[in-house]
């Protein structure tokens, strides 16, 4: 994945550091910076403000053509990558308000780490650097109403045409959040509302409809049929063996949809049938028999304890966002917050057996891409291809 590249707090003399080169521009004090620009100092009293205050002297307009712009440094495929261009082509072209949208963007899915020096002179943490940011003479936007329900004007299937994929948000407007994501050449089914937003007929949100296209002489997937009865070819009772729960579908392989879920250890009731998955004998659905065994000594019962999971396949975005990380929290078994914090960190570390210290570092990094079968890199930090590789191998381990 592309990450927020960031130079040396600022010195007598400015610095960067890209890819073991260093570049050193003109000789520029403090205090002469201070003269140039004195309206773009640093208000000390948000950590934002301080992380630009040590990238690059708190100059939010700043380009000195060395492929960093902005208060906050962005690289610019990282500043496109992350919906940056809602407001300017270049971040340094965009306000503060709107700089500091894109890097909280960053920061949910990067970390503070995406400013490796700046975040920890200025204090940055998950925490302080999602708090809303105060905007100046700025006032922070208003809640986004709930949506009216938009008349349909073409419904079909649409393929994803932005480079960077798409964002997939809770209403039709950037306004709203973002909830999820599709990479570049997914097919979605949904219907173009009135206002040329994409609704997804899935339910999970909405995509602008200047970055999809109509798949010409594809029609709308029709949905998964009813599975046919299955000759049963051993009955009793079965308890969950995967360590993060399994889901329960509405037919025997993972192409029917998630109805819903057992906890680890969770004895059914059922029968398996010939292609291997495990009939609930209460109606439920079916349940994949290779995370499943027979219960010693079990009568038959119904299933106990365990709430329901249910959890959608991953989009293969190469994102760390907000439902990837469920799905790890998931496969590491932890609480499934969402967020990539601390607890979370140590539990991953643990699953793929290195060192649980909550840093995730170039071991930790090597450790993930050995357990889940993709070649080291030398990288250290979670990258485009780990996070893809991330998301397939949970769709196909941990949701099922």
């Amino acid at each position: 994945m592309a990450t927020a590249a960031h130079r040396r707090p600022r010195s007598t003399r400015l610095r960067r550091r890209a890819g073991g080169v260093t570049l050193a521009g003109a000789v520029a004090s403090v205090s002469s910076l201070t003269v140039l620009a004195p309206a773009a100092q640093a208000d000390d009293h948000n950590v934002w403000d301080r992380v630009a205050d040590c990238e690059s002297s708190g100059r939010w307009d700043i380009n000195t053509g060395n492929g960093y712009y902005g208060g906050l440094q962005f690289w610019h495929p990282t500043w496109t990558g992350f919906g940056g261009k809602e407001f300017a082509d270049y971040a340094h072209q965009a306000t503060k308000v709107q700089q500091v949208t894109v890097a909280q963007r960053v920061l949910k899915v990067q970390g503070p780490g995406a400013w490796p020096v700046c975040s920890v002179r200025a204090g940055l943490t998950m925490e302080n650097g999602s708090a809303p940011y105060p905007g100046g003479d700025t006032p922070a936007p208003a809640p986004a109403p709930v949506p009216a329900p938009e008349p349909p004007a073409e419904s079909g299937t649409y393929t994803v045409t932005a480079a960077a994929g798409a964002n997939i948000r809770s209403g039709p407007s950037t306004s709203y959040g973002v909830v999820g994501g599709a990479a570049h050449g997914t097919r979605l089914a949904g219907q173009i509302s009135t206002n040329g937003w994409l609704k997804l007929s899935d339910g999970r949100g909405w995509i602008s409809g200047t970055i999809v296209a109509p798949v010409s002489g594809t029609p709308t997937p029709a949905p998964a049929p009813a599975p046919a009865p299955q000759p049963p070819a051993e009955s009793g009772t079965y308890t969950v063996t995967a360590a993060a729960g399994a889901n329960i579908r509405s037919g025997p392989s993972t192409s029917y949809g998630v109805v819903g879920g057992a906890a680890h250890g969770t004895k059914l009731a059922g029968q398996i049938s010939t292609n291997g998955w495990l009939k609930l004998s209460d109606g439920r659905g079916w349940i994949s028999g290779t995370i499943v065994a027979p219960a010693s000594g079990g009568s038959g019962g119904s299933a106990g304890g365990g709430g329901t999971s249910t959890m959608a396949p991953l989009a293969l975005d190469g994102s760390r966002g907000p439902l990837t990380v469920k799905a790890i929290q998931r496969w590491a078994g932890v609480s499934e917050t969402g967020r990539w914090d601390n607890g979370t960190i140590k539990a991953l570390q643990r699953t793929v057996g290195t060192n649980a210290d909550g840093l995730w570092g170039p071991a930790s990094q090597a450790a993930l891409q050995s357990r889940i079968g993709l070649t080291r890199d030398g990288s250290t930090y979670m990258n485009y291809r780990t996070v893809v590789a991330l998301q397939k191998y949970l769709n196909a381990n941990v949701i099922g």
